[in-house]
């Protein structure tokens, strides 16, 4: 079992994958991880969809032909296409909801403490996870639609086994982040 301060430091954002299929227990693993997180008034607001397969085929065959279409209107589509690439090569996709019952900001935090959970756990089993929030370049009524639900949005998560050990990325120190007042 790697240490805590492993893999927070350790966990990288993984691009690359190899097709190697996902046990579904591991896939339940991660996402018991983010169960676990704290949330608003213990609201647990979270909600995940899982795609693989001809699902996973399916939805990122639909963000492809979205993202295309507002290419086509001049509007911006950022890096949505890359993150695409990421989709369409992780054997799993997760999108990730907020049920957002009540509305409040704390909802939004408490779903992206169970994202946090979910991309540490995936680091200890060994796999490699990508957040990604490249989701919003489609307006979020797509995505309501495709999957039939009235939550909200929170983001989209490529999970495998890596095909890429990235460096780390340089980070700011305490200091430079940090005010003290006695």
């Amino acid at each position: 079992m790697l240490s805590l301060d492993h893999a927070i430091k350790g966990r990288r954002s993984i691009r690359r994958f190899k097709p190697d299929e996902i046990p579904v227990d591991t896939v339940r693993a991660v996402l018991e991880a983010g169960t676990w997180a704290p949330s608003a008034k213990n609201g647990q607001q979270w909600r995940f969809t899982v795609l693989t397969g001809e699902s996973k085929k399916r939805f990122t065959a639909m963000f492809g032909s979205e993202l295309t279409k507002l290419m086509k209107k001049k509007q911006s589509v950022g890096p949505g296409f890359g993150s695409l690439k990421v989709m369409e090569q992780a054997p799993v996709n997760i999108i990730v909801w907020n049920i957002n019952e009540k509305g409040w900001i704390t909802e939004v935090h408490s779903v992206a403490a169970a994202i946090q959970n979910m991309l540490l756990k995936a680091y200890s089993l060994g796999l490699g996870s990508l957040w990604i929030g490249d989701v919003f370049y489609l307006p979020e009524k797509i995505f309501q639609d495709f999957f039939e639900k009235d939550w909200q949005l929170s983001a989209g998560l490529a999970l495998g086994i890596p095909d890429e050990s990235p460096d780390p990325r340089p980070r700011m120190s305490v200091d430079q982040v940090t005010e003290f007042f006695p």
